[in-house]
């Protein structure tokens, strides 16, 4: 058995012999007369790589079995019979075959790699393809709505939405195009047709089926200075801002009533001039009034639901409307009334509900001027946790309902009374300043 063990590292050390004889060969450029297998560079690396691992491997494992076994003597080469001498052949083979199975390992994992390259590659490729059709696409359809024709307009614009529905990563520059569009077309018959067809776009991919989300779910939509005259964009929902910045809105109606702003509602310097305009039942998140001016005779936001921060009104002016505001429902945020103006105007927020113990809301009525019209306070059920009247003028204005949970300071009153300021029940507690 010693002799047998010897033999076999005398094997392998001739194996490893030889392969540092190939590789000093090979640095200094010495070729050999023998025929040869063209590698690629990167394939021959890795073979001798791996060769020589695998070398260094069994080199350790023998010597690791000698020490183990006391470093025994080996036979002499007399004492091995034909037999012994066969299997000593067969397990030489069985080295040379699995340094070839070690080549050949190598090779298919460098082809395995080549062709996982090859893969991202051509996925690189054919996402280019894609840009540059939806690329190619967009050009087409921006040069249809700068066309002097309106059919060929008209088809720009379905163009462009329909671009919108199929690039998702850029479907906010597409719509903003729409939008820009929108506001730049001037007045006529022809350029109606195409705002029409553009509102009823928007519509449709903001609209919710079978409480499915809708196919532009929290997408941006610019109107600023634009005119509208009856819109209707109710029963929708945004999910991002929707900007009507200096904005007019006249005609028989404006209607918001029961839509959905998950994102931001826009109104800046925005006049509201029709004869009715509504937000009933609306579900808000954000909604921004500054310095707009209501001159409608019917302003109405019943029935409310507000989930976010609320709404703000700064600056804002009412001119002779009814302004609804009853059965608002607070959840978090709150409805804030900052340095407005209310003439002849009847503010009703009656039927006001925090009722949920978990809810957070605040009405804050903060440097407004009232002349003339009506406060409405009556029918608060559970009023909000933060309830505030400050620096605020009411002139020959009718206030009603009991509110003593509402923080009165700074308040000036000409021919007005406050109901609830000799009628707060002796146990009720005033809100902390």
């Amino acid at each position: 058995m010693s002799d047998w063990v010897r033999y076999s590292l005398l094997g392998l050390a001739a194996v490893v012999a030889l392969a540092v004889v190939l590789g000093h060969l090979k640095r200094h450029r010495v070729s050999l007369p023998i025929p040869s297998i063209p590698l690629p560079a990167g394939i021959a690396r890795s073979v001798f790589g791996w060769l020589l691992l695998s070398i260094t491997v069994a080199a350790g494992t023998v010597g690791g079995l000698l020490w183990v076994l006391g470093w025994p003597k080996f036979p002499s080469s007399t004492s091995f019979s034909t037999t012994e001498i066969l299997d000593l052949l067969k397990i030489g083979l069985a080295v040379v075959a699995g340094f070839g199975g070690v080549v050949l390992l190598a090779i298919n994992f460098r082809k395995q790699r080549v062709a996982e390259a090859e893969h991202d590659l051509a996925i690189e490729r054919s996402e280019r393809e894609v840009t540059q059709g939806y690329n190619e696409r967009f050009g087409a359809a921006a040069e249809q709505l700068a066309h002097a024709s309106p059919a060929v307009r008209m088809a720009g614009v379905y163009a462009m939405a329909g671009l919108a529905d199929d690039w998702t990563v850029k479907r906010q520059v597409c719509v903003d195009v729409l939008c820009g569009y929108f506001r730049m077309m001037a007045e006529g018959d022809s350029e109606e047709l195409v705002r029409d067809a553009i509102l009823r776009i928007i519509r449709d991919r903001t609209t919710s089926r079978d409480f499915a989300p809708p196919d532009w779910p929290a997408t941006d939509f610019d109107f600023t200075g634009v005119d509208f005259e009856n819109l209707d964009l109710s029963g929708l929902r945004f999910g991002g801002t929707v900007t009507f910045d200096r904005a007019t809105f006249t005609g028989e109606l404006t209607s918001f009533s029961r839509t959905d702003f998950r994102g931001k509602l826009s109104c800046h310097g925005t006049a509201f001039a029709a004869k009715q305009t509504t937000f009933s039942r609306v579900s808000a998140s954000r909604m921004e009034f500054v310095g707009a001016e209501f001159t409608s005779p019917k302003i109405d936001f019943s029935g409310m639901t507000l989930s976010g921060v609320g709404i703000y009104f700064y600056r804002s002016r009412f001119l002779d409307p009814e302004v609804d505001f009853s059965v608002l429902d607070i959840e978090v945020g709150g409805l804030v009334f900052d340095q407005c103006e209310f003439e002849r105007s009847d503010l009703d927020l009656s039927l006001l509900n925090t009722a949920v113990p978990q809810k957070f809301g605040r009405l804050v009525i903060d440097g407004c001027r009232f002349t003339g019209g009506l406060l409405d306070l009556s029918d608060v059920g559970d009023p909000p946790r933060l309830g505030r009247l400050v620096n605020t003028r009411f002139a020959e204005t009718e206030i009603r309902g009991s509110a003593p949970w509402l923080d009165v300071r700074d308040v000036e009153l000409i021919g007005t009374e406050l109901p609830w300021a000799t009628s707060t029940p002796p146990d009720t507690p005033r809100p902390e300043a």
